[in-house]
């Protein structure tokens, strides 16, 4: 699978806007009755996300996720006032859909915060109309800096910027290989450069001679680019970008006799990495943003329960889940049952345990502590090796 401005890793999809989905609502121990609503009125998730198309599958399973976590709380867990439900909105990849989409949320009374949306061009068309309608937004793919850059303080985003999971990656990679020369390289477009300079950045604070390499992603030739990295000297080399674009810049460094180190940004977490590059990378970390599920011992239960549903547990579903999670403990934290007192209570801040994490945001709605993951990379596939950040989430 390829990186689109999103991060790496299909329920009923909704072709079009505005598509509403029947939604598992159930009281314990009770199949659901809809009389139960007079008693149990319903609050909503907008999933605004692209469903149709090349992107589609990852849309969906975006959805999957927030329908999981929304069942898991309606037959689980025990109804105080509300069931929960969702509504999964079509963006088409289409920045003006992206945006009104808003505001067909906004005309659904039961919607209290919206989860979306799947790419950085998509995501930055619609956070003004987010603003504007009084939505929270919970973004749970797009690691773009630009997101949170924008000064809206409506958006909370769950995976680290690219600039911090850069200079998270350096700090981890690059422990005990003092004064190794590094480069980084990142071809232009929509992910890489921000990726890349955040390595730097930290690659020069533990005093590693350090500079970005950035490539034009229409013309360039891979062994043209490798001889270029080469003629730096590297003794290790981060592949700041995606498989498809800097996986043959590796392949034709390796061939004109590099046997220094790589590593790779969560844009080369995938099978295309795996399949095409296992022995030029092998043993090489790659970071991603999805931690190892089997290792979280308290998400045990929930993935269990999570994996009956989908079968397969992907980044997008997994990001999807925990978006759902945050909105419904936000909403049960604070007695928050309209749009304007579910933002007061994220705004409010604390601690947010989900399926991928604990979350506290910063100001601007990023993660206070951000973390990745690191993964080495082998014929057999991706092996966990351990996280930027030492915490005991994660065992």
């Amino acid at each position: 699978m390829k990186r689109r401005a999103f991060i790496a890793a299909a329920g009923a999809g909704a072709a079009a806007a505005g598509t509403r989905h029947a939604v598992a609502q159930t009281i314990p121990g009770q199949p659901f009755n809809p009389l139960n609503q007079q008693f149990f009125p319903q609050l909503s998730i907008a999933v605004n996300v692209t469903l149709s198309g090349a992107l589609g599958k990852y849309g969906q399973e975006v959805v999957k996720g927030v329908q999981a976590a929304v069942d898991e709380q309606n037959r689980f867990n025990a109804q105080i006032s509300h069931v929960w439900g969702w509504r999964a909105l079509d963006d088409r990849n289409d920045p003006g859909l992206a945006g009104s989409n808003a505001n067909v949320a906004q005309a659904d009374s039961t919607v209290i915060a919206i989860v979306g949306n799947l790419t950085a061009p998509m995501t930055l068309a619609a956070l003004s109309h987010y603003a504007n309608t009084g939505f929270a937004v919970i973004v749970p793919t797009v690691t773009a800096d630009a997101v949170t850059n924008r000064g809206y303080h409506n958006v909370y985003r769950l995976p680290a910027r690219d600039s911090q999971s850069g200079r998270l990656f350096a700090g981890a990679a690059l422990e005990g290989k003092r004064g190794v020369p590094t480069i980084a390289v990142a071809f232009d477009g929509d992910y890489g450069y921000d990726v890349a300079r955040g390595f730097v950045t930290a690659a020069q604070a533990s005093h590693h001679a350090s500079d970005v390499l950035l490539f034009p992603a229409d013309k360039t030739d891979p062994a043209e680019a490798a001889r270029t990295v080469l003629d730096r000297s590297p003794g290790y080399v981060f592949l700041a970008g995606k498989t498809a674009e800097l996986g043959p810049v590796a392949e034709a460094m390796r061939l004109a006799g590099y046997t220094g180190e790589f590593g790779a940004a969560d844009g080369f977490y995938n099978t295309d990495t795996i399949t095409t590059y296992a022995k030029t990378l092998d043993g090489a970390y790659v970071a991603s943003s999805m931690p190892p599920l089997d290792r979280i011992p308290s998400a045990a239960q929930l993935v269990t329960d999570f994996q009956r549903e989908v079968t397969q547990i992907t980044t997008f579903s997994a990001y999807g889940y925990a978006a759902a999670q945050l909105i419904i403990s936000a909403s049960q934290r604070g007695f928050a049952a309209t749009r304007s007192a579910l933002l007061t209570e994220l705004q409010r801040g604390g601690t947010f345990t989900a399926l991928i994490g604990q979350f506290d945001f910063n100001v601007s709605g990023d993660p206070l502590i951000p973390n990745i993951y690191l993964y080495t990379i082998g014929s057999d596939g991706f092996k966990y090796a351990r996280p930027a950040i030492r915490t005991g989430f994660v065992l």
